[in-house]
Parts: C-alpha cells; structure tokens; sequence
C-alpha cells in the first residue's frame, strides 16, 4: 500500500480532475467510485479496477474486505492522507474508501428489441443518477444520454445511481437524431401536459423507448422530432410538474406493471 501527503503527487492531479471535473471521466475512461455500495456492485460486476483509495485511519472490517478483493485483483494500493482524500470523496462522511474504475464501453445499439431509456438534456448529476437507479429497478438494461446531459460517471452522478452504473449498458453523448436507427419499435415522448394521458395510452408490447427531457425546458426540439407519441401524467391541477426521476419512476414502473403483471 503506497501512501502519498502530498497534492502534487502526479496520480493524485489526475484523480482530482476525475472529482473535480464532471466530463473528465468519458476523457480518461476511468471513474471514482466511493463507499462500500458502489465498492460492492464493482466488483460483482468485474468491473476493471485499476486503483483501491483509503482514507487514512479510517480504515474498518468491511473496508479492509473489499479492498482486499480489488486488490487480489491486481488493483494498486494507495492510502491517502485524510484531508487530501476529502478532497476527491463526494460524501462529508464517506466509508473511506474509495475505487478507481474503467467505464465500460459498449457498442451503441442497432435495432435493439428490448426497451430504451433516452435522457434529453437532463443536467442534474443527481436526476441523472436517480434515472439510471429507477432504470434498472424497472428492468431497462440500456440507457443512452443526450450531449447536453450530465457526465453519467462523474462522483455525484455515480453516488445517487447506488451501483446501478455496473448493471446497465450506458452510452453517452448520443444525437437524437441516431435514436430511429437504436430501436425496432417507437420513442415515446413524455411531456408535462401534451400527448396522451399515461393511464389510457396504448403502449406496444414489443421493444420501446422512452424519451425524457430536462425540468422546465422539456424535450429538445430534436427529441420531440423523434417520438412517434406523447404520454403525460394525470396530477393535481395544483401542481405543475414532477421531478423528472419521479416522473420517469411511473412511467416505467407503468410499463413494467401492463408487460409483467403477473410479477405485481
């Protein structure tokens, strides 16, 4: 285990700029995963860990268990000293461990049978992550990312999808113009009031994708191009509009109840 005081440590600069700087993950192709959940689901995953980063003196059971795993791995070890691991951590209080991850590549989908998510300018790191979490609560195994939407691997991002990044098949920076060419079957836009109550819309029992945009702009004009239909959600005339993970929760979980009912 290599311990570094100092900030001018070359690989210290360049995890700083993975938690600093939001896209510098889809540059390096490496990600920050912190805490023991998100240590947990990397590792289940076999996903490629190239660095275990500890806290210095808050080393615990559970830690000392899951760096040991990356590590038989052939993962490098680093313990760092606390105030430059509060540094890259996310979270004020976090486990004190922390992994350095490959993101995976895929290649994009061609014709794909089997549902879509497509997120549409959706600029908060936490709605992005909380999408990818309710994406493979529901089932959805491929998500894709408009250019304008947060960075999917950046630490916060990463923090609110709790390990849902290592079950999903995740590309970024896609047009909304590829989306026809992804899918054998419709986009289905949701929008705040137009379109089709969600209730009463028909949805197709073969491969769908879903197109959510960002609160308060919507869909992009692009995006909207793409949808074949529109669903909105019946809520109280009060109210204006839902979170955009709160609204993409029941049109998936929607989806899920009319394609499995049999599993309510």
């Amino acid at each position: 285990m290599k311990a570094i005081s100092s900030d001018a440590n070359p690989a210290f600069r360049a995890w700083l700029r993975l938690a600093t700087h939001p896209r510098e993950s889809r540059r390096q192709r490496r990600a920050l995963a912190e805490g023991l959940h998100l240590a947990q689901a990397a590792l289940e995953a076999q996903v490629a860990v190239e660095a275990v980063l500890l806290r210095r003196g808050a080393r615990s059971a559970e830690v000392g268990v899951f760096a040991e795993a990356a590590l038989a791995r052939g993962a490098e070890g680093f313990e760092l000293a606390a105030a430059l691991y509060d540094r890259l951590s996310p979270a004020e209080h976090g486990a004190g461990l922390m992994l350095l991850v490959g993101v995976p590549t895929y290649p994009p989908p061609v014709g794909a049978r089997h549902d879509l998510l497509y997120l549409d300018g959706v600029q908060d790191p936490g709605n992005v992550g909380t999408l990818l979490r309710t994406a493979a609560a529901a089932g959805i195994r491929e998500v894709l990312t408009g250019p304008t939407t947060a960075a999917l691997w950046a630490a916060k991002t990463l923090r609110a999808g709790q390990g849902a990044h290592f079950r999903l098949r995740l590309h970024e920076g896609v047009a909304p113009e590829a989306l026809p060419a992804m899918l054998a079957g419709p986009w289905l836009g949701a929008d705040a009031r137009d379109g089709e109550p969600l209730w009463a819309a028909p949805l197709p029992s073969g491969p769908l994708g879903w197109v959510f945009g960002a609160e308060g702009a919507g869909l992009s004009p692009a995006a909207r191009q793409v949808c074949a239909r529109w669903v909105w959600i019946p809520i109280d005339s009060a109210v204006e509009s839902l979170n955009v993970a709160a609204a993409a929760a029941v049109c998936l979980f929607e989806r899920r109840r009319r394609v499995y009912p049999s599993r309510q």
